[in-house]
């Protein structure tokens, strides 16, 4: 039943969210980094935001959110979790990052976290899976399932699971819910498939030379509702991924970019009517390092 239920989602997926995407077209809104803007109306009301960055853009560099300086400790307004990291919104993250000297240009939410129970407003996270900064494991939850990898050399990837002796070398990891894009193939798996929801997902090029990132917004009437995790991978194929994995959306999903003339990060999605930003327990950052001359 789960395989057929599948099978009809990816059939709608392929058939009806065929984007159009012309890179000539894009905005370029940073050095390395172009924009497209797209509005469906069907098989139902959806904006996207397809983001293509370049990594092979000189000085390009990833970071991601760090240990909280109480990690380890439990959590003042949760006993029964462990600081791991405090949430934050993308936005302040990336402001974070400028004010410590980096130049950061895009910036995106990236693995779930727990706790999360009513009232929602706790103020520290345990992300889910493997999460590092620079070699340093800030969660080792298992399984992981699904791992955006950045290699320290540089090399990033979509892998299933990082070897525990491979850890010093990785830069940047973090865990998303499933891969849901391989060699081109949409795949099944990690309960993606559920139904139309506020998305953000990664994709990367066969090549590796280009880092996709797509938010659609949702649960929003009359704007946008929402898309499927096969529709989203269907999307980032027609992008020019080769290989995707779904990361935290909801009312989690964001995609901020910083904007050089109003020296101020730019949210590309819309979470809702009033512009609230949802906190998160873990983001990923793109920053350049200056250049010698």
């Amino acid at each position: 039943m789960r395989h057929l239920l599948f099978t009809l989602l990816l059939l709608t997926a392929c058939s009806l969210f065929a984007l159009e995407v012309d890179w000539s077209k894009a905005k370029p809104v940073q050095t390395g980094a172009l924009l497209l803007k797209f509005e469906l109306t069907k098989p139902r009301l959806e904006k996207i935001n397809l983001m293509r960055i370049d990594l092979r853009t000189p000085g390009l560099t990833f970071t991601g959110t760090a240990r909280d300086p109480d990690w380890g400790k439990p959590m003042p307004d949760y006993p029964k979790g462990i600081i791991r990291t405090k949430r934050i919104r993308t936005r302040d993250f990336m402001l974070n990052c400028r004010k410590q000297g980096l130049n950061m240009i895009v910036a995106a939410n990236s693995a779930p976290w727990s706790p999360w129970q009513k009232p929602f407003t706790h103020k520290y996270a345990n992300p889910a899976g493997l999460g590092i900064l620079d070699g340093e494991v800030i969660c080792d939850n298992r399984p992981h399932r699904a791992v955006f990898r950045v290699d320290r050399d540089g090399r990033v990837d979509i892998v299933e699971s990082v070897p525990e002796q491979e850890y010093s070398k990785i830069r940047v990891a973090a865990t998303g819910f499933a891969i849901i894009l391989r060699n081109g193939e949409i795949l099944p798996g990690g309960g993606y498939e559920k139904n139309p929801m506020p998305r953000i997902a990664y994709g990367l090029s066969k090549d590796r030379h280009y880092l996709y990132i797509i938010t659609v917004d949702g649960r929003q009437k009359g704007w946008s509702l929402g898309a499927t995790g096969p529709e989203v991978a269907a999307m980032l194929r027609d992008a020019g991924a080769a290989d995707a994995i779904n990361m935290d959306g909801g009312g989690s999903a964001t995609l901020c970019y910083w904007d050089e003339a109003k020296q101020t990060p730019v949210t590309v999605n819309r979470h809702t009517e009033n512009g609230y930003q949802r906190p998160v327990g873990s983001n990923i950052g793109i920053y350049l390092e200056p250049q010698s001359k």
